[in-house]
This record gives structure tokens, C-alpha cells and sequence, in this order.
């Protein structure tokens, strides 16, 4: 017999239990929020030091191929590529970790943002190369990485996703 049936018969038993069930309902959404926020802010950081660490292999793979392939063009095109691209990677990693070990989430933005245009510069680099290659004729002998637009552009998704959550919970933290 469940709580409602009973509330007939003994209305003090029947609201305790109501009222136990609710108690046991708010406890399990509290547990699962702060896992799930500690899982999100864990993301964050490996994200952050993934930037970080990639950033200075990005540039040494750079450096020693000078980015040459029809693949880099675009990115090729920035001011001061690709130092100033690695750069920015690095301090978006930085800027990610610590607006997150800060709990401050406009520094944390900040920094995913930067991610962000980081990756979107690349999805848009290795989507010019495959428009370039196909619209010249799309050479077997001279295919850029087809899948490299997408992933990275899948990347850049990602971080817009972790902003745009941090942007809605800003705010919304109990005391």
C-alpha cells in the first residue's frame, strides 16, 4: 500500500511519507548537480591543459615543416602564423584553467572563447584546403586531410558549448 492509498486512513503517516520521499528526491538531484558540476569543471581543466600542451607541439611541428602543404594557406595568412597561433592556444589554455580554478567564470569564458576561435580558425584553414582541392580539380595525388575541417570544427562546438553552460550557470551558484 503506497502513502496515497493510506492517506485515507491515517493522514499524518501518509504526508510523512510524502514528505520523506520529497526529502529523498532532493537529496538525489543535489548529489547529482554537484557531480555533474565537478565533472564540467574537470572537463574544463582538460581542456585548458590540453591547449597548453599542444600549443608548443604545435608550434615545434610548424617549425620544423614551415607549414608548406596547400593545407595551411589560410591558417598561413594570419599575422605572425604561426607563432602568434600557438600563442593564442597557449593563453587560452592558461586563461581556461585559471578562470576555472578561480570559479570565475567571465575569466573562464574568456578563455574558452579563445579555444574556440583557436579551433574554428583551424576547421575553417583545413575546409579552405578541401574547397581549394576540389574546386582545382580534386587530385587524388594532392588530397588535403578531408576529415580535419570537421573534427576541428567539432572541437570549436564543444568549447561553444562549455561557454555557453558557464554563461547560464553565472549566477546561479548557491551560497
Amino acid at each position: 500500500m503506497t502513502a496515497w492509498d493510506r492517506r485515507s486512513s491515517d493522514p499524518t503517516s501518509a504526508l510523512a511519507d510524502i514528505l520523506d520521499a520529497l526529502d529523498h528526491n532532493l537529496r538525489l538531484s543535489k548529489a547529482t548537480a554537484k557531480r555533474s558540476e565537478k565533472n564540467r569543471l574537470r572537463m574544463l581543466y582538460v581542456h585548458g591543459a590540453a591547449a597548453v600542451i599542444i600549443a608548443p607541439l604545435f608550434l615545434t611541428y610548424s617549425s620544423a615543416t614551415g607549414l608548406t602543404s596547400a593545407s595551411w594557406n589560410l591558417l598561413r595568412s594570419l599575422p605572425g602564423a604561426p607563432t602568434s597561433v600557438a600563442a593564442w592556444l597557449f593563453i587560452g589554455g592558461v586563461v581556461a584553467v585559471l578562470g576555472t580554478a578561480a570559479r570565475n567564470t567571465g575569466i573562464a569564458c574568456a578563455g574558452l572563447g579563445m579555444l574556440a576561435c583557436w579551433y574554428l580558425s583551424f576547421a575553417a584553414t583545413f575546409t579552405y584546403a578541401a574547397y581549394e582541392w576540389w574546386h582545382n580539380g580534386a587530385d587524388p595525388q594532392t588530397m588535403p586531410a578531408l576529415y580535419a575541417g570537421p573534427v576541428y570544427a567539432h572541437f570549436a562546438a564543444i568549447m561553444l558549448i562549455h561557454l555557453v553552460t558557464a554563461l547560464r550557470m553565472r549566477g546561479r551558484r548557491e551560497p
